[in-house]
């Protein structure tokens, strides 16, 4: 039996479902739940619901042969539930299939259950994109500029995609400030210009690593 949340679900011939997860020392991998539609399991596998499964099978694609709930399922709403959303279409747009990514996965857990409790997800979900973007080797580099200089709080920097920070803010790439380049570094901030520069910068890394294909779930927010 593995720890496990449901990432996607899709009808499967008649009676099944054809199920992602994200599933510990696995990473992200498929299952087919047979008979699924129309049992028990129809309840149980949902997202935001921390499982454990047992399959069997070999190839790519494993028959699910054992699912139950491991802790009550999280109780996400209105726009902390888009956000949740939000991270389970990333995981499916930019993790490949079988890295195991195991720091990956708590910090997804940690995520989640601060946006149970939280009111103001912002940093949660800029660090979790952060963590994403470094695991599948788009880590950028925050607190040292391209041309090897510490970065500075009381200064503003541009960010060129492919190259990092760069002192030079004359060209038309997206401006920053140091303070808000240490904060995403570091882990905390405090003042609202950083949240929304962190949410813009992480924005245009995110739609990169994407090759700018839409994201659903940022419709919801709309």
């Amino acid at each position: 039996m593995r720890a496990a949340f449901l990432l996607h679900r899709r009808p499967y011939r008649n009676t099944s479902l054809l199920l992602e997860c994200l599933v510990a020392g696995e990473g992200r991998m498929p299952l087919i739940a047979r008979g699924a539609a129309k049992g028990r399991l129809m309840g149980i596998l949902q997202p935001f619901q921390p499982l454990m499964l047992k399959w069997r099978g070999r190839g790519e694609v494993m028959t699910l042969t054992h699912a139950e709930a491991s802790e009550k399922p999280l109780d996400l709403k209105k726009k902390l539930l888009y956000c949740g959303f939000y991270l389970n279409e990333l995981l499916m747009r930019l993790l490949p299939r079988g890295d195991a990514c195991d720091n990956l996965m708590q910090i997804y857990w940690k995520t989640l259950l601060y946006l149970e409790h939280g009111e103001h997800p912002d940093w949660e979900l800029r660090r979790f994109e952060l963590l994403l973007l470094q695991e599948i080797g788009y880590g950028a580099v925050l607190d040292i500029t391209c041309e090897g200089v510490p970065v500075s709080s009381n200064k503003t920097y541009s960010y060129t995609i492919g190259q990092g920070v760069t002192q030079d803010c004359s060209g038309k790439n997206t401006l920053v400030h140091g303070e808000t380049l240490l904060a995403l570094h570091q882990g905390e901030w405090r003042h609202a210009r950083e949240r929304h520069e962190a949410k813009l910068l992480m924005r245009r890394l995110i739609d990169h690593s994407l090759d700018y294909k839409p994201l659903k779930s940022r419709e919801l927010f709309r």
